[in-house]
């Protein structure tokens, strides 16, 4: 691990946490969710798990993952995706490839390919996260979506998709051409790598 990192979380904690415990309790969580990439995308509950955790300390780490978050996605916002999907990847790689459970995002694409609205679904399970086509399709129509991206990661870090996944995606593909959207792309994230649906030729 990046030694930097590691002192970056302390840094963080430093002025929230009790005096001269910003150390030990940087150590448990590092300890606990093996990176500080895992550490920033934990929930609250895992968060709060960790003896020398307060709401402060929680808030201060929340806050650092919402930066980054809003920082990457602003960049998005600006580009074609289709053109720039470098951005996309780091962007799905920093939102969801560093949680320990399956979680799936839906980018929406307006006619320039551009960002018009993202649905966050709720966590599924280690291996498994539900795929509720009605409503993606749903929340497609009401921003008046031409495409949209679906995204999901694995906490295994294998970036293969399932029988599952594979035959998700033809179900949400046929669901959204129903209505107009076009389904441009499958794309699985893991912490280090991730596959995609269109860039293997499956869309």
């Amino acid at each position: 691990m990046d030694k930097w990192c590691k002192i970056l979380l302390e840094l963080i904690l430093y002025s929230v946490c009790e005096k001269g415990e910003s150390r030990n309790v940087a150590e448990k969580l590092i300890a606990l969710f093996n990176s500080v990439g895992k550490v920033i995308s934990a929930d609250l509950y895992e968060l709060k798990s960790v003896v020398g955790m307060n709401d402060a300390s929680v808030a201060s780490i929340q806050c650092v993952r919402e930066i980054i978050k809003r920082i990457l996605k602003g960049k998005l916002e600006e580009l074609s995706i289709m053109d720039n999907r470098e951005k996309l990847i780091e962007y799905l790689k920093a939102t969801i490839g560093q949680f320990r459970k399956e979680g799936l995002r839906v980018i929406y694409l307006d006619p320039g390919n551009r960002l018009v609205h993202e649905y966050v679904q709720d966590t599924g399970t280690v291996n498994k996260t539900p795929f509720y086509i009605r409503e993606i399709v749903k929340r497609g129509l009401l921003v008046e979506a031409m495409s949209a991206i679906v995204a999901h990661n694995h906490p295994s870090g294998d970036q293969e998709p399932s029988e599952e996944d594979e035959k998700n995606t033809r179900k949400l593909e046929l669901a959204c051409d129903n209505v107009g959207i076009k389904l441009m792309d499958h794309v699985i994230i893991t912490e280090k790598s991730h596959f995609s649906f269109y860039d293997n030729g499956l869309m």
